[in-house]
């Protein structure tokens, strides 16, 4: 009884429960064919997916396929690639504005408004202002930056005004002379009862911004 119950685990241990007619277990082929179809051959397993049918053959298969449709147009400022060179909006000259060295760029699929002439008035331009010291009579020129005016300089006040300036010194009367004669002039005095005394009044087209 010994005897045999010795020689049936020496037989279990040496072919792990296979018959001498089973091959021995190696591992390299274990999963070999395994989920494989019947139809397609071994070296084909691994075959990419199918492309569309419209893609050139040379085409590599990790690029996307709406990269070879684009067909090349002049850029235009749309926020599109026109051109297919991978940039939206390239290569587009800026537009001149009518101010000299001023121009419309292309910024997000649109073109810049071209920048305004000043804020406040027209740089180097000139307004009349009325002093409280000796000619009462002076004026001002507006800033490089068109935001603001320089300090009242004193001058000779005009012929048709310089009675009323040696008579009426400061007032509201040289302010109107400015007026009728053809000045720009800071309306210190109110002429037009708008309560604004910061203002210019007369003719004030080649100093103020429109």
């Amino acid at each position: 009884m010994r005897v045999l119950l010795i020689a049936a685990v020496v037989a279990a241990a040496a072919g792990c429960g296979r018959t001498a007619l089973e091959p021995p277990y190696d591992p390299s082929t274990a999963d070999a064919g395994r989920d494989r179809p019947t139809d397609l051959p071994a070296e084909k397993t691994d075959a990419p997916p199918d492309l569309p049918p419209d893609l050139p053959k040379d085409h590599p298969p990790d690029l996307r396929p709406e990269t070879i449709s684009c067909v090349p147009t002049d850029e235009e400022c749309n926020g599109l690639d026109d051109d297919c060179d991978g940039i939206a909006d390239n290569h587009i000259a800026p537009i001149p504005c009518a101010n000299a060295g001023d121009v419309r760029l292309c910024v997000g699929g649109h073109f810049s408004e071209c920048p305004k002439r000043c804020g406040i008035c027209v740089p180097g331009s000139e307004r009349t202002c009325i002093t409280s010291f000796c000619t009462f009579w002076g004026s001002q020129v507006c800033n490089a930056d068109g935001m603001g005016f320089s300090k009242c300089m004193e001058s000779q006040p005009p012929p048709q005004c310089k009675k009323v300036a040696d008579k009426m010194m400061r007032s509201r009367e040289l302010e109107q002379c400015c007026v009728d004669n053809g000045f720009c002039c800071v309306d210190e005095f109110d002429l037009d009862g708008d309560n604004d005394t910061k203002e210019m009044v007369g003719r004030c087209e080649a100093v103020v911004c429109e």
